[in-house]
C-alpha cells in the first residue's frame, strides 16, 4: 500500500491560521486598554522586522545605483584624463628641445617606425610627415639629448638614422662647465670620453655637449661630407672620473642624456630653410 507524503504546505496554513485565531481570541478577551498595549508589541515584533529588512534593502539599492553612476563616471574621467595627457605629450614632442640663442637650423619632427640591432649597427629608420631635403650625417636628437646621425636617405621622407651606440660612432664633445674638449665613443655598455689629459678639471656630474667643432667619421668615409653638429646639445653627464698615474689621459665614463632604446619623436637638425624639401 503506498503511503501519501503529507501536505506540508497545507499544515504550515492550518498553523499560521490557528496562531492568528488564537491571537485574535486572546486580543477580545483582554480589557480596552490592555488590548491597544499587546496590539502595539505584537505589531512592533511582527512587523518591524519586515519593515527594517525593507527599508534596508531599499537604502542598498540605492548605494548600489550610486556606486554604479560614481564608477562610470570616474572611468570618463580617466578618458579624459588620458586624451588630455595624449596631447600634451604630442605637444610636447613636436615642440622639439630648446635651442641655444643664435642656433641658426631648423628641426624637423619625424616618427620612429623601424629599429634595427647588430653587431656592427644600431639604427632606426624615420619617417617626416613632410618632403625633406635631408642628406647624410645631419644631427638627430630627441628632447632628452643627442642620438645620432643620418646614416642613409631612402627618399624625402625616409631616413636610416645611426645611434651614438654604434660601436664605430665618435663625436665631438664639450664640458660644458670648463670648456674642456674630447671626443666621445661607445665602448662595450659604457660611453668614454677620450683624449682629455689627466691633469685637466673634470668632475663627477659635469654636462657634457656637442663641441660644433668637427665631426668624427669613420675610415674611408668623406669628412668633407660630413655635416657638422651644432654646439650645445646635451650629451650626457660624468658618471666616473679616474686618474691613471700610467697615462696622460684621464678615463671618464659618461652617462647618456638620451634614451637610446624607446623614442617615438625625434627631430633632424637640418641647416636653415632646408627642413621643407623637393616633393
Amino acid at each position: 500500500m503506498s503511503m501519501r507524503a503529507p501536505n506540508l504546505a497545507l499544515d504550515r496554513e492550518t498553523v499560521v491560521f490557528a496562531v492568528c485565531a488564537l491571537l485574535a481570541v486572546t486580543l477580545l478577551a483582554l480589557p480596552r486598554d490592555a488590548r491597544v498595549l499587546v496590539a502595539d508589541r505584537l505589531a512592533a515584533v511582527l512587523t518591524g522586522p519586515y519593515w527594517s529588512v525593507r527599508n534596508f534593502g531599499e537604502d542598498v539599492g540605492r548605494v548600489h545605483e550610486r556606486n554604479a553612476w560614481l564608477q562610470e563616471r570616474v572611468v570618463q574621467l580617466e578618458l579624459q584624463a588620458a586624451a588630455g595627457e595624449r596631447m600634451q605629450r604630442d605637444a610636447l614632442r613636436l615642440a622639439g628641445p630648446a635651442l641655444d640663442p643664435g642656433y641658426e637650423g631648423e628641426l624637423v619632427p619625424c616618427r620612429v617606425v623601424m629599429r634595427e640591432r647588430g653587431r656592427f649597427a644600431t639604427m632606426i629608420k624615420i619617417e617626416s610627415l613632410v618632403p625633406v631635403a635631408w642628406e647624410p650625417w645631419l644631427p638627430v636628437i630627441s628632447q632628452a639629448g643627442y642620438l645620432g646621425r643620418l646614416r642613409s636617405v631612402i627618399n624625402d621622407r625616409e631616413a636610416w638614422v645611426e645611434l651614438l651606440t654604434a660601436p664605430d660612432f665618435a663625436l665631438g664633445v664639450e664640458f660644458e662647465r670648463t670648456g674642456l674638449l674630447g671626443i666621445l665613443r661607445p665602448r662595450a655598455d659604457a660611453f668614454v670620453v677620450e683624449m682629455v689629459g689627466r691633469d685637466e678639471d673634470v668632475l663627477a656630474g659635469d654636462l657634457v655637449i656637442t663641441s660644433g667643432i668637427a665631426e668624427v667619421t669613420r675610415r674611408g668615409d668623406d669628412p668633407a661630407a660630413a655635416a657638422v653638429t651644432p654646439r650645445g646639445f646635451p650629451v650626457g653627464t660624468v658618471s666616473r672620473v679616474d686618474t691613471p698615474t700610467d697615462q696622460i689621459f684621464k678615463g671618464i665614463e659618461l652617462e647618456p642624456a638620451a634614451d637610446f632604446d624607446y623614442n617615438e619623436t625625434v627631430f633632424v637638425v637640418v641647416p636653415l630653410g632646408g627642413g621643407r624639401g623637393r616633393r
